[in-house]
Formats: C-alpha cells, sequence, structure tokens
C-alpha cells in the first residue's frame, strides 16, 4: 500500500504541475489578450480623436469659405447696382448730366466762374 500511495502522491504532483503549466499557459494568454485589448482600445481612441480633429478643421475651413463667398456676392450686388444706374444713364441719354455729377463729386471739378462753398463747421 505503501508503494500504492507513493505512486498516487507523484501522480498528484504531476498532475499539479500539469495544471500549473495549463493555469501558466493561461495567464500568458490572456496576459497577451488583454495587453492586445489595450494596444486595440488605444488605437481606436487616437483614430476617433484624429477624426474628431479633421472635423473640426474641416468645419473652420467651411466657414471660412463660407464667409469669402458671403463677401463675394456683397461685391456682386453693389457692382449690378452701380450697372443698373449706368445703364440707366446710357438708355436716358442724359450723359450730359451725369459726367457733369462724376466730374463735380468724384473729380472735384466746378463751371468756370463758379464759386463752391465747403462748410467746416460741421462734424459731418
Amino acid at each position: 500500500m505503501a508503494k500504492l500511495q507513493g505512486k498516487s502522491q507523484r501522480g498528484n504532483k504531476i498532475l499539479k504541475n500539469q495544471n500549473n503549466q495549463r493555469n501558466h499557459k493561461t495567464k500568458k494568454t490572456q496576459t497577451k489578450k488583454n495587453s492586445f485589448s489595450i494596444i486595440l482600445t488605444i488605437a481606436i481612441i487616437g483614430l476617433m480623436g484624429y477624426f474628431v480633429i479633421s472635423l473640426i478643421s474641416l468645419q473652420i475651413e467651411i466657414r471660412d469659405r463660407q464667409q469669402q463667398v458671403d463677401a463675394a456676392n456683397q461685391i456682386k450686388q453693389e457692382k449690378e447696382l452701380e450697372n443698373k444706374e449706368l445703364e440707366r444713364f446710357l438708355a436716358e441719354g442724359d450723359e450730359s448730366s451725369y459726367i457733369e455729377r462724376v466730374a463735380r463729386d468724384v473729380l472735384g471739378y466746378v463751371l468756370p466762374g463758379e464759386r463752391v462753398y465747403y462748410d467746416i463747421s460741421s462734424g459731418d
């Protein structure tokens, strides 16, 4: 019986050894899985951060471009009004009054013998 107990104790030790080895292998695979999971999580967070930053930068660029478009549209409207006014003057055939107005207002010309008085007292 002593031999049998010795063999069974050795068998138990061998089984425990094998279980320990399996547990050690399982712990290694779990550690590998955990480290892979952590790396994957960090990669996903980094990718999401990149997308958020890209989205914000694109929104800023869109806003800037929209402001440029609005400014161009405003200039376009001003030029269209100016063109309509010029077309009206040409259609009426009253070019001389237009030329006189431009000469007086823009160029500062006066008619011969005409005196121009400037009001310097007002702040306007």
